[in-house]
């Protein structure tokens, strides 16, 4: 497993889908970009994917799984307050 943290602003919509005939239930997928201007691409399953749909939010911290192609699993969500990106 890939560990990582990161603090990440959301670049792009959450694009929220119903997934069929498979262990998960729900995906949240969008872009975000790191403090260090990278970009990269972040998802969620079930119960994160519903919180992430709901609330939209812009700042936050995540724990998650690297996976190819910049991609992150979100594990964990800590929404930040705009003075954190000062």
């Amino acid at each position: 497993m890939n560990e990582c943290f990161l603090f990440v602003n959301r670049i792009s919509n959450i694009e929220y889908k119903f997934i069929i005939n498979k262990k998960e239930k729900a995906i949240a997928k969008f872009k975000a970009q790191l403090l260090n201007k990278a970009e990269i691409t972040l998802y969620a399953y079930d119960n994160l994917a519903d919180y992430l749909y709901q609330k939209e939010p812009e700042k936050m911290a995540i724990r998650g799984e690297l996976r190819e192609s910049m991609q992150v699993e979100i594990l964990e969500i800590h929404v930040l307050g705009d003075s954190f990106f000062k």
